[in-house]
């Protein structure tokens, strides 16, 4: 199955401590580390692990941070012909504060991912248009995205939004996504809908509703340790997590939703993919680290295999 991933590359700078900071407050931390990031280059390290060949397309700055994540990418078998260098522009950066519950504070500048051009995915065409399935995010800018998400739509390919992180974007990214995938906070952001002011299955109904008002064919709202809601054309239903003792979530939404196109992909049902993308998501919040914690295919079949045993 062929993936491609349009996306924002992020140099990740990770510190963990017993709680996260107050405002004006310096927290001693335990452990620290550089990875290779981002939600585009997360997702797209993840879908390469469980098999797919993946193809990256993104922006980076002609600096060494840039240089780091091109190879960090190859190293996964991921092809990059259309991660764009550019030297006007730093690689983007992000700094990630991480809890011993796993919470987590980050501060991203996109820098680079911000200024891939709709002619340069124009350029990526030929790739987009022999994928199984686009994958994309809102790390990076509109005009980049809509271009894509349109020369998808034309060409017959499935299209995945993963509209993270929550802000305002374009009506139209509603309608030209076969699929949207929100957390709970950004599914709260899209609809104004917020969880305190309704019982949990009532909250659900009226986030599916909000959400296909606005176009939305196939939604599916990640639930954290409640695991997800699907609403759309093949029914709807909340599937069951996998129950694991969470060190930190950063990554867990991009291996979900990486899982999930590849069984997706495979011509799995809906609800089959995204409990594979539960459990990949569950996998990744038991680990320490983004791209370190993303588990292999082999490694993701023997956890649920030993979960569905119990």
């Amino acid at each position: 199955m062929k993936i491609a991933v349009l996306g924002d590359l992020l140099y990740d700078c990770f510190i963990w401590a017993d709680r996260l900071p107050r405002k004006g407050e310096t927290v001693t931390g335990f452990r620290n580390g550089f990875f290779a990031g981002g939600k585009g280059g997360n997702q797209a390290v993840q879908a390469a692990r469980l098999g797919a060949e993946v193809h990256m397309i993104g922006k980076v700055g002609q600096d060494e941070r840039g240089r780091f994540l091109v190879e960090s990418l190859h190293k996964e078998g991921i092809h990059t012909e259309y991660v764009f260098r550019d030297a006007s522009v730093d690689t983007g950066t992000d700094c990630v504060m991480i809890d011993r519950k796993g919470d987590n504070l980050i501060i991203v500048a996109p820098l680079a991912n911000e200024q891939i051009t709709a002619e340069e995915i124009r350029k990526a065409a030929p790739l987009i248009e022999s994928a199984d399935i686009l994958l994309s995010q809102l790390q990076i800018n509109e005009e980049a995205v809509t271009e894509a998400f349109k020369i998808a739509r034309a060409a017959g390919v499935c299209t995945v939004l993963n509209p993270a992180p929550a802000r305002e974007m374009p009506a139209e990214y509603y309608q030209l996504a076969d699929y949207l995938t929100p957390n709970e906070t950004e599914a709260e952001f899209f609809t104004g809908c917020y969880q305190a002011d309704f019982e949990p299955e009532l909250w659900r109904r009226r986030v599916s509703e909000c959400f296909r008002e606005k176009g939305v064919r196939n939604l599916i709202v990640t639930l954290g340790a409640q695991g997800a809601l699907y609403a759309g054309e093949q029914g709807s239903c909340r599937v069951p997590p996998y129950k694991v003792d969470a060190v930190d979530t950063t990554a867990a939404g991009d291996a979900f939703n990486a899982a999930f196109c590849i069984r997706l992909a495979a011509g799995a049902s809906v609800w089959e993919a995204v409990r594979y993308a539960n459990a990949a998501g569950a996998m990744t919040a038991a680990e320490y680290g983004s791209l370190p914690s993303m588990p292999k295919k082999e490694a993701l079949e023997l956890f649920i295999r030993r979960m569905e045993e119990q």
